[in-house]
């Protein structure tokens, strides 16, 4: 099912994707920027997993939690194990898992995809399809919902850029 925005609302459609539309993925998720200035950007995240909004106080953090969730959901697979400078457990537990034959642990899904889809932030509200996770980085696409544009990004970097310049604060940094 594709989805656009028809008079204020997301409506499902059978049609091919084109430009402002969404399809409906398991990985989806919903980021709903309420406050925003050069140095934070704070909101809700939601995706089908939860009921309950899971709060940031970054962009960093935003998508840190991100990663955790597909990390919990093996999907969209990571290609590579993240090192850190500090070994912990979960570092340690996540090399582990990364055997061929490790299954997608058992995520009940919480939430509708349309629910998910009809959250807003104050600021700003984006969706988010991440597709591939290769070469230690993102790929995937992002819909700008307050203005229903859609761009696609090839890496984590790049997605922050689309975000911040969607939100102006990269004038306010570059003019600094």
């Amino acid at each position: 099912m594709v989805y656009e925005i028809t008079g204020g609302r997301w409506r499902g459609t059978r049609k091919e994707e084109g430009q402002r539309l969404i399809w409906n993925s398991s990985n989806m998720v919903s980021l709903c920027v309420d406050t925003c200035d050069e140095k934070r950007q704070c909101g809700r995240l939601y995706h089908m997993y939860t009921k309950e909004p899971v709060r940031f106080m970054s962009l960093l953090q935003a998508l840190s939690r991100m990663n955790e969730l597909y990390d919990e959901l093996q999907f969209p697979q990571a290609s590579t194990v993240l090192r850190s400078f500090q070994r912990d457990k979960k570092t340690e537990r996540a090399s582990e898992d990364r055997e061929p034959d490790s299954q997608r642990k058992g995520m009940r899904k919480m939430e509708e995809f349309e629910k998910v889809i009809e959250h807003r932030g104050e600021r700003a509200t984006f969706l988010i399809r991440v597709q591939y996770r290769q070469h230690s980085s993102w790929q995937g696409e992002v819909v700008w919902v307050d203005q229903q544009k859609k761009e696609y990004f090839r890496s984590a970097l790049e997605l922050v850029k689309l975000l911040d310049s969607a939100l102006g604060t990269e004038e306010k940094i570059d003019a600094e």
